[in-house]
């Protein structure tokens, strides 16, 4: 067999695969017994009929099946013979079959990039100096409190920070309805019933704190400015009014930091209960440092070498990155209308990630080729049952899933992954 390449674009090859007459004379034959096994003709009993008439018979289909049967066979022992990573297959032409005469057929192809990787050992990275002061202790005590707190309702006096306010409103642009103003905002430029606390964490930027000091039945005129990196883009940098009416209040209670309480938290005291929390903040400091030392390693990777990727596998992974976009959105409260809305520069910023991420796994993984780092199968057993326990799974029938669905080696990459940026990190000049 005859294989011959032809570079069609960036990671991108066009393999000519030759089959000589013989080899596909066998194939004929073979596939010639197997119709005449299993069909019946006029006058002949199943199996028995002359293998010339079955071949007059069923001549179009079984040029049909042998196409079937050569191309995927052959296309197989020439990718295992010039031994060649394939990304994905983008076409397959048309196979002539010409009796006596060698088959012919192309297979376009993607596959893996040519990579020079840089100087990887050594990279210098900055570290942030870890250090949990007490107000930030007593900010996430005030936090764990306010989780456990109780609303109660109030009147006769006016709204305090951290009340929480109830209202009814109604909003413009230019003196145009919001939503009419920007379609794609629809659910936000009205609503009735609304609560709202009195702080700066409101979702419509300082509508809270401007609420400070109203009685229940008050109507204000609020402006707001929605801020360049507002949720729903269309609105960012735009500003509002907003007619609001107060229709109820209530206080915060927090609870007493007493016996009682501590029992709940599984403390036996208060200074216990603080020492938790700035071991907590700790680990989370050296968390967050650990990943920013870890981003600035891919970027410097990213910025120093060169390389083109698969076509296909950036539109893949564009399309996860777009998902994940989606998905967070709506976590945070976006509609599928906006996020529709949001989806030509949505699909925009996925193409860009989609591509940095696409690049990067494969500098990582060219890495970790070039250091044999590898992941032992216990290692991607134990990473199976994590995953099971974190979406509440049975480990067994969570494998199983993912064995049927060929996601296995997609655990073991991320792990490789993972180990491999754990070697760039530990290998690296921190500052």
């Amino acid at each position: 067999m005859k294989v011959s390449m032809k570079s069609t674009g960036p990671c991108r090859q066009t393999m000519t695969i030759e089959v000589p007459a013989d080899s596909v004379a066998a194939e004929r034959t073979e596939l010639l017994n197997d119709y005449a096994k299993g069909v019946s003709l006029p006058g002949f009993r199943k199996g028995r009929a002359p293998k010339a008439l079955v071949e007059k018979k069923y001549a179009k289909e079984m040029i049909e099946d042998l196409k079937e049967r050569v191309v995927p066979k052959f296309y197989r022992e020439a990718v295992e013979q010039e031994n060649i990573k394939v990304v994905s297959v983008i076409d397959v032409s048309e196979p002539e079959l010409t009796e006596g005469q060698p088959l012919k057929f192309d297979v376009t192809i993607d596959v893996p990039p040519e990579i020079k990787l840089p100087k990887y050992q050594g990279i210098v990275v900055r570290s942030e100096k870890i250090d949990i002061s007490d107000k930030q202790v007593d900010e996430m005590v005030e936090n764990i409190l306010r989780q456990h707190a109780t609303f109660e309702d109030v009147e006769g006096r006016v709204a305090g920070e951290k009340d929480m306010v109830q209202v009814s409103y109604e909003s413009t642009i230019d003196g145009q309805p919001l939503e009419e103003k920007v379609p794609e905002a629809r659910g936000m430029g009205r609503g009735k019933g609304y609560w709202i606390t009195c702080d700066e964490e409101s979702f419509l930027p300082g509508m809270g704190k401007a609420l400070i000091g109203s009685s229940i039945g008050d109507k204000k005129d609020i402006p707001v400015e929605f801020p360049e990196h507002f949720i729903v883009k269309e609105l960012a940098g735009l500003k509002a009014e907003f007619k609001v009416e107060v229709t109820g209040m209530r206080k915060i209670k927090l609870p007493e930091m007493d016996e009682e309480f501590l029992k709940k938290l599984h403390v036996e005291s208060e200074e216990e209960f603080r020492k938790n929390i700035r071991e907590h903040l700790e680990a989370s400091a050296k968390n967050r440092d650990r990943n920013q030392q870890q981003d600035q390693i891919c970027e410097f990777l990213l910025k120093k070498t060169r390389l083109d990727v698969p076509e296909t596998a950036v539109q893949q992974q564009t399309r996860n990155v777009m998902y994940d976009m989606a998905r967070q959105r709506m976590m945070q409260g976006v509609s599928r209308e906006q996020i529709e809305a949001q989806r030509d520069d949505m699909m925009k910023e996925a193409k860009v990630k989609g591509e940095e991420q696409t690049k990067l796994r494969y500098i990582i993984m060219a890495i970790a080729d070039a250091e044999t780092i590898q992941v032992e199968d216990q290692e991607v057993d134990d990473e199976v049952v994590r995953m099971a326990i974190r979406q509440k799974r049975d480990a067994a029938e969570y494998r199983k899933e993912l064995e049927k669905e060929g996601q296995l080696e997609s655990v073991r990459d991320q792990l490789r992954f993972g180990k491999t940026l754990e070697f760039l990190l530990e290998n690296a000049k921190i500052k």
